[in-house]
């Protein structure tokens, strides 16, 4: 139990460090928000918002260009509030997922998500609507 609490505490400072770490490098970032050691948020170009509460498993990748081509002026990739992505799963550049929706294992998103709803597969799909939280 004890050892337990400790890996919870040791996961929860090194998510932190992850958060303050991209929002030094330009990332824009909400509050309560969880990312893995292992997810990927691109920071070497095109911008990425990522709102409140969002929760970005491990193996993730969060994209803000593809290749070596520039972003296009005024592309952004944005993960809105209470956001879940889960474990191996892509969202590619200029792709807004909306609040309250839930991105599948393995998926890639290829294409803006509407609110309160799961996606899942390659190309990401709607497979199922979520009650909307009240945060």
């Amino acid at each position: 139990m004890l050892i337990r609490t400790i890996r919870h505490c040791a996961v929860e400072v090194m998510s932190w460090l992850n958060v303050q770490y991209y929002r030094l490098m330009g990332v824009s970032i909400g509050k309560k928000c969880f990312i893995s050691v292992h997810a990927h948020v691109d920071i070497r170009r095109g911008k990425i918002t990522i709102g409140n509460n969002v929760s970005i498993s491990s193996g993730s990748y969060i994209l803000g260009h593809v290749g070596f081509r520039r972003a296009p002026e005024g592309q952004e990739t944005k993960l809105e509030d209470n956001v879940t992505v889960f474990v191996n799963a892509v969202v590619l550049p200029g792709v807004t997922v909306g609040k309250n929706s839930i991105v599948g294992a393995g998926s890639v998103v290829t294409a803006d998500v509407p609110p309160n709803v799961i996606v899942m597969g390659n190309p990401a799909r709607v497979i199922a609507k979520v009650e909307s939280k009240t945060n």
